[in-house]
């Protein structure tokens, strides 16, 4: 009797070999060999613009997402593509591509995402090449690492990109962060100036727990090494995540989902090669693990992504496609599905299967989309909006692999789709950088696109730049939304009469109209010098920042001295009157009667005269519950105009006031008795009753100043 044999075809033996290599290579270098994924490995060169007709764009299959245009790695710098990231530049608006390679970084200017620029490369630290690098990006600076050894993090300053006259050139790196050695993966959140390095390996300089952290074992990388980087550039050691062994991947936010315990701390969701690992990073010196989970069909616990209302964390395994393959099952791309509304205890909702076989290694969430990058498939873009229920379906995709969907380490490594102008763009790691431009339906761009809503206000209502943290509240106040259409336009509307209504408005804007109001009766401030005005009174002012108090009083006191000494001020109110004629006009001319002790305190700050004392009187008056009721609704109309049309309301293409005082009428039509707008609920109220606020938020001349 024969002994039973074990008889493998070639091409069978060929599929357990890879599989077996890419399991064993998973930590550090994974790359699958192979070619580009075009038949017959045929070379790519540069593409321009190439729609996706019939599903195909060039020899790309696709739905319903458009190639901008291709580099391939040979005109980029060289080496094999791996991680991608962008920046967009808020000084000029300008979008760039921010390409890992194997053997550096490459610069790429997308802002004509059909003509791309190639500005030039970074090199790697230490002239050691690796498949694996990592970048993220805060207050204009890049933030790099990599698996190759002694390769620390990397810091540039991404503004030199705005003067590269002859492209492409070497840059230098601006500065270099050397308490670890090598690393695998780097996050940020830009709402606490904090990056959170993965799977790092302690630099043999340092000292554990001191300025650097201990890996899993003595071979192996470890869990978080945290690092501020407020001063961009100059990142300083802040404390260790290493009570979970190994992270691979993480994301940390400021929490503010449906879990009430943890509402308001730093949270990282921790992708740790079985588990989803939930810790609370406020602390940076003594985290807190709140959670520690497995799940049913886990190969490797890769990466995921928070959908926007932070209710959901989508996770990609990235082996559990080979396990099924080794196993002889059904091959399909999963996506696992967490219900994280208790982030003390969250559980895997459902798996999404899909109809590819690839594996899927790195998603990202923007709105009701989820942008998977998924090796040999290419870029998949489901739609998250039933995720709730377990549910996710696909919208569209553009496969970069184009001869088979194996699951092997081939293809697209990421993507980044957080572009206001909707433009994605994804790695190949053996073709480029692609440039696409999705045409699913429902995915908001420019002024619709909820961070550049919010970064808008603050510019137009405030006279900066957002602070990050302020940034990060505002935008989720919208983007918690998802895709509920009647919950954005809510949130839209309370959100943009809430800067009108803030602390920080309330006394820097509003302040210059009050101003305005008891100097020069019968009038009303116009556009340029109330800007001036604003930027004096606001100048390095962020409510909530450290001593921005003191920062505003004294902005307040220097513009109340030099608007008293301002020629036509004193012609109205000449220094010639007494106190009390002085005081009397500033009423008489904002058209209130003042209360008792209303006249009586600015009286009394008047005191003996003089600038100093007509100026401090002039902020009493302005600063009266009388003046400040009188006025805001006269103040609140004309910011309309001056916030979101940025025009004088009698300018073209009005040519008198009548637009104004139509919505002056409504506004006074909705104001009731005896309401004290100083409460913030009460001044909310009335502006959403009237709805001012949403009217020119769909205004064709609003919408038409960020080209839609």
């Amino acid at each position: 009797m024969k002994r039973p044999s074990l008889i493998l075809t070639a091409a069978a033996l060929a599929v357990l070999l890879a599989v077996c290599w890419s399991v064993l290579a998973h930590e550090g270098e994974h790359h699958s060999p192979g070619g580009n994924g075009q038949l017959d490995n045929a070379p790519l060169n540069a593409m321009g613009l190439t729609p996706c007709v019939n599903g195909m764009a060039g020899t790309f299959p696709c739905r319903d997402i458009d190639l901008a245009s291709l580099l391939p790695l040979s005109q980029i710098g060289g080496g094999t593509g791996n991680d991608v990231w962008g920046w967009t530049d808020h000084l000029t608006g300008k979008e760039y591509a921010l390409l890992g390679r194997s053997n550096g970084i490459s610069f790429v200017d997308i802002t004509d995402p059909e003509n791309p620029v190639y500005l030039g490369n970074l090199p790697t630290h230490n002239a050691i090449d690796s498949l694996w690098r990592g970048l993220k990006v805060y207050r204009n600076h890049l933030y790099v690492i990599s698996e190759a050894a002694g390769h620390g993090m990397q810091v540039f300053d991404l503004t030199q990109l705005r003067s590269v006259a002859a492209p492409p050139m070497t840059f230098a790196e601006t500065a270099h962060y050397n308490n670890f050695g090598s690393a695998h993966t780097i996050a940020v959140n830009e709402a606490t100036g904090f990056v959170y390095v993965a799977g790092s390996r302690p630099d043999p300089g340092h000292t554990v727990g001191v300025n650097t952290c201990i890996g899993a074992t003595p071979t192996r990388g470890g869990g978080l090494h945290i690092v501020d980087v407020r001063n961009p550039a100059a990142p300083a050691f802040a404390g260790c995540v290493d009570n979970d062994g190994y992270t691979h991947e993480t994301q940390c936010v400021i929490y503010r989902g449906p879990d009430a315990a943890h509402r308001g701390r730093e949270i990282c969701f921790s992708s740790n090669e079985d588990t989803l690992t939930i810790v609370d990073v406020t602390n940076k010196s003594a985290p807190v693990q709140l959670s520690r989970t497995t799940y049913e069909g886990r190969g490797y616990t890769h990466q995921g992504w928070l959908t926007d209302d932070q209710t959901h964390f989508l996770l990609d395994d990235e082996l559990d496609e080979q396990h099924a393959q080794q196993q002889q099952q059904p091959v399909k791309t999963k996506t696992f599905i967490w219900d994280v509304t208790n982030i003390d205890a969250p559980f895997v909702r459902n798996v999404f299967q899909n109809q590819t076989t690839s594996i899927d290694h790195n998603l990202y969430v923007r709105g009701r989309y989820v942008f998977e990058s998924n090796y040999r498939s290419g870029l998949r873009i489901l739609d998250a909006s039933a995720a709730p229920a377990g549910v996710l379906t696909e919208s569209a995709f553009f496969d970069v692999y184009p001869i088979d969907d194996q699951a092997l380490f081939n293809g697209t490594w990421a993507n980044y789709p957080f572009f206001a102008s909707g433009i994605v763009i994804a790695s190949g790691i053996e073709q480029g950088l692609f440039v696409l431009r999705p045409r699913v339906a429902q995915l908001p761009v420019k002024i619709d696109y909820s961070p550049y809503f919010v970064r808008q206000h603050y510019r137009d209502f405030l006279g900066r730049e957002p602070d990050e943290a302020g940034l990060d509240f505002w935008n989720f106040e919208v983007a918690r939304c998802v895709a509920d259409a009647g919950c954005l336009d809510d949130r839209r509307v309370s959100v943009s009469a809430a800067f009108f209504i803030s602390i920080e408005f309330q006394q820097t804007g509003y302040l210059v109209h009050r101003f305005h109001a008891a100097s020069f009766p019968g009038s009303l401030p116009r556009f340029q010098p109330f800007l001036a005005d604003l930027r004096r009174v606001a100048n390095n002012v962020v409510v909530g920042a450290p001593g921005w108090e003191l920062q505003l009083e004294a902005n307040k006191a220097a513009f109340a001295l030099e608007w008293v000494g301002r020629p036509e001020f004193i012609a109205q109110l000449p220094t010639s009157m007494t106190g009390e004629q002085y005081v009397d006009a500033l009423f008489a001319n904002a058209a209130v009667s003042p209360s008792v002790d209303e006249r009586a305190a600015a009286l009394a700050a008047f005191g003996a005269g003089g600038e100093q004392g007509r100026a401090a009187a002039l902020r009493s008056v302005a600063d009266t519950g009388a003046v400040y009721n009188r006025h805001f609704n006269p103040a609140f109309v004309l910011m309309q105009y001056f916030g979101y049309l940025r025009r004088n309301p009698d300018d073209a293409p009005n040519t008198d006031f009548s637009g104004y005082q139509f919505w002056l009428d409504k506004l006074n039509s909705h104001s009731l008795p005896g309401e004290d707008v100083r409460q913030d609920g009460v001044a909310l109220g009335r502006v959403r009753r009237a709805e001012m606020v949403r009217s020119f938020l769909i205004s064709g001349e609003y919408r038409g100043r960020f080209g839609l």
